[in-house]
């Protein structure tokens, strides 16, 4: 699989709350776009956008996962468990041109987090998960009377060994997990990976800091 570099995503700078709301303004400012069957690449049963944006006054990232949700599976309440068992958002981040070292974070529905750096050199995948990234925040919002569930995220540049400016670019997917009784796993990505697997860095595709 070729990365698709005409799926960039224009990553822009804006002035931020500390931590917004997931129905703050910022995010209709932020481009939108949808997660589709990781293995096909098709329209899921669900959809679910993600759209990301920056402070750089802040110097902060900003996610924000907005999907339907007709059932929650998740009752993981510790940090780093195995949270991709369950329904899980999931962002995938290699700060710089090498793809073979990013970061790896999962949030769950109620807020519990899962955090390491992943070595993907072909030959199999190391994961470090001494690695934490303090002040990360998250916030998730549960909607059950319209089935949605919301994902904000926060994530300091300093969890970046290579902070983002204006002009320059990381790669990364998204991604969510999502449990139904009868409809069985989902799993979705921003750009489709060919198989049931998330770690193809290959499908990474470029996140730009717009100037």
């Amino acid at each position: 699989m070729i990365m698709a570099q005409d799926k960039a995503y224009l990553c822009k700078h804006m002035k931020a709350p500390h931590m917004p709301d997931w129905q703050d303004n910022c995010w209709e400012q932020a481009p939108q776009r949808f997660l589709a069957d990781t293995v096909s690449g098709e329209t899921p049963f669900l959809n679910t956008e993600v759209r990301l944006f920056r402070d750089d006054g802040q110097e902060a990232l900003f996610v924000r996962f907005l999907g339907e949700d007709d059932e929650v599976l998740s009752t993981f309440r510790m940090h780093d468990e195995c949270l991709y068992r369950q329904d899980v958002f999931e962002l995938f981040i290699a700060p710089g041109d090498s793809l073979t070292r990013y970061i790896e974070i999962e949030v769950s529905p109620y807020d519990q987090k899962f955090v390491g750096w992943v070595v993907n050199e072909g030959a199999g995948i190391e994961l470090d998960m001494d690695h934490d990234i303090p002040g990360l925040e998250t916030r998730a919002k549960l909607m059950r009377d319209v089935l949605k569930t919301a994902s904000v995220w926060r994530i300091p540049y300093s969890a970046f060994e290579q902070k983002p400016k204006a002009g320059s670019k990381y790669h990364f997917n998204a991604f969510r997990i999502d449990h139904h009784t009868t409809r069985g796993r989902s799993l979705q990505a921003l750009n489709a990976t060919g198989e049931p697997n998330f770690h193809v860095p290959a499908a990474f595709i470029p996140l730009v800091f717009a100037k």
